[in-house]
């Protein structure tokens, strides 16, 4: 088995314990809101500057009391994105760390 592979495990696992935590947690979103079927699972690729951010996420909430999950991160960040015209120059600098054709 490849590191590669087993890093995809582990996170999947991660991910599988976390989504388990939500949901068994009361007072949580995930508690309160309505059943509506199982989470959809996405991998993501993230440049060191996302990964800070997430952190920067989680010890900001940790501060105010709340330990997260990474998935709770990602989860909160997108709940709270502001959409508006300042999102397409952040995608053209995610699409310069990329160098990949879009």
């Amino acid at each position: 088995m490849t590191k590669g592979k087993t890093l995809q495990d582990r996170l999947a696992r991660s991910l599988d314990q976390a989504n388990q935590r939500e949901t068994e947690a009361p007072g949580t979103a995930a508690a309160t809101a309505p059943a509506t079927g199982r989470c959809t699972k996405l991998s993501v690729s993230l440049f060191a500057c996302d990964v800070a951010r997430l952190d920067a996420i989680r010890d900001y909430m940790a501060t105010r009391g709340h330990r997260l999950s990474t998935s709770q991160a990602v989860k909160l960040a997108l709940r709270t994105a502001v959409l508006d015209p300042g999102m397409e120059t952040a995608l053209e600098a995610i699409r310069s760390e990329d160098g990949r054709k879009w």
